[in-house]
């Protein structure tokens, strides 16, 4: 993890965005620009986040993992969102561990000063809370998603995540990598990535996967995907009606 003092970015993360002008100048003097490696692990079980982040290129993954040492993705956060609800949402767990997918850029806030802003200010306290409810909704839908739905579905749907948060069509994940995030086998995801290449949907190398057709993986793709993009956008759709934005 690399830190500088740089925050001339951190608008290119969709919550900070979306605050008033004033309130956006005062957070921005907290924040604290960080270059994030994959596989940086910011915190884990039982650890007490000191930190909140809001991600601008990196993705970050939250995990679950079990007793006998398995883990699953339960919720991934790009620059739609942040990372540490458990900070001013009490003794609130989502997940047990929180890992960097992708390197990228981040700004992190202290947890005191968040608290700090978070009961001071109605539009931060807004804006978070909000993001909470977002959460909350991709948590329960990938639990479904992963129950109910085929492989190839729950690789639509995880490169359409990838792909909103990145934005970008070439993602940088192996077989291996992505069916212990979705809690599958891993041939089980080398069929499916076949299949969807098959298909003229994607395009598959070692250790690559390039998006072809969108349209496409969104056709096969299950609701699971569009019930947590129409969420989001109409939680943000909402927040800034309610702020004249």
């Amino acid at each position: 993890m690399f830190i500088t003092e740089e925050k001339s970015d951190a608008r290119k993360n969709l919550l900070l965005a979306a605050l008033p002008a004033t309130e956006y100048d005062h957070i921005c003097q907290l924040l604290e620009f960080v270059s994030l490696d994959q596989g940086d692990v910011l915190w884990e079980a039982e650890e007490q986040n000191s930190y909140v982040y809001f991600p601008t290129t990196a993705m970050i993954c939250l995990l679950y993992e079990t007793e006998s040492g398995q883990s699953i993705e339960v919720g991934i956060i790009g620059r739609q969102g942040l990372v540490g609800v458990s900070t001013f949402m009490g003794d609130a767990i989502l997940s047990n561990r929180v890992v960097v997918q992708r390197s990228g850029e981040a700004y992190r806030m202290k947890g005191v000063d968040v608290m700090a802003i978070f009961t001071e200010s109605g539009d931060f306290q807004d804006i978070l809370m909000c993001f909470t409810q977002s959460l909350i909704t991709q948590i329960s839908q990938t639990a479904i998603c992963n129950r109910l739905h085929s492989v190839d579905q729950q690789l639509c749907r995880w490169l359409l995540i990838n792909h909103d948060h990145q934005q970008t069509t070439t993602f940088l994940m192996t077989h291996d990598q992505i069916s212990n995030l979705l809690g599958v086998r891993r041939e089980s995801v080398s069929l499916a990535s076949a299949h969807l290449q098959n298909a003229g949907l994607i395009e598959c190398s070692r250790g690559r996967i390039n998006l072809i057709d969108r349209k496409g993986i969104e056709a096969t793709a299950c609701e699971c995907y569009q019930v947590v993009a129409t969420q989001y956008e109409q939680m943000l759709r909402k927040y800034k009606v309610k702020h004249g934005a």
